[in-house]
């Protein structure tokens, strides 16, 4: 247990900076003896997070709050993924999906070719076709390490591929309701591209949050 200065000392951050991590709510309350509030190595661990998280990846401090609380919750792989899949993003510039070759998927996510062919023969993998072979993107990375992390715990990949299936099905119906219900309203309200692009990452959004909670709510039922 250290005391706030204490801590200072070890993690190399300012007590003043120490006080604001926990006003912002992103450090672990610390332990009361007295008046005297005493911290733990949890909360070096947290600090050292905050720190390459921001000084390394230059994100803002609401985006590692968020990453910090996904970590409370669900735990350091749940983070990590969280995090990669935002970097991912950025890596896209214009708007542009960032791609990747078979070579280079194999170097950032350690899979081996084999592996590779594998899941992008049961489409597991969502690769392009170009001039110059497959190209793989971002999400192919998280995906990947998704399959890893099922695998790891006991899950045979035919559940990511009955998975696939079933959102297959799933995607064609919101395709159909996407052009005869919000398609006509967009004409209605003469929405420009930009707008209509805005408004469909709206609904991606919102529908990947209702799956995401049905899924939870049905296997707790089974």
């Amino acid at each position: 247990m250290h005391t706030i200065d204490e801590l200072a000392h070890i993690s190399g951050m300012p007590s003043r900076t120490i006080r604001f991590y926990n006003t912002k709510g992103m450090l672990p309350p610390p332990t009361m003896r007295g008046r005297v509030a005493y911290y733990d190595e949890e909360h070096l661990l947290v600090l050292n997070i905050i720190k390459e998280l921001k000084e390394q990846q230059n994100l803002p401090l609401e985006t590692i709050k968020q990453l910090l609380e996904i970590r409370a919750r669900y735990g350091e792989v749940q983070m990590n993924l969280a995090l990669k899949q935002r970097l991912q993003r950025s890596l896209t510039g214009g708007g542009q999906e960032v791609r990747l070759s078979k070579d280079t998927l194999k170097q950032q996510t350690g899979a081996t070719e084999q592996w590779i062919d594998e899941l992008t023969g049961q489409d597991l993998l969502f690769p392009v076709k170009t001039e110059n072979g497959l190209m793989y993107s971002g999400d192919d990375i998280l995906l990947l390490q998704l399959y890893e992390r099922l695998e790891y715990l006991g899950l045979p990949i035919a559940l990511p591929a009955l998975i696939r299936f079933q959102l297959r099905q799933l995607a064609r119906s919101e395709i159909a309701a996407v052009e005869q219900h919000v398609q006509p309203h967009w004409r209605e309200e003469e929405l420009s591209p930009e707008q209509q692009t805005e408004q469909f990452q709206m609904i991606l959004t919102l529908t990947d949050t209702v799956i995401s909670v049905m899924h939870r709510k049905l296997l707790y039922q089974l």
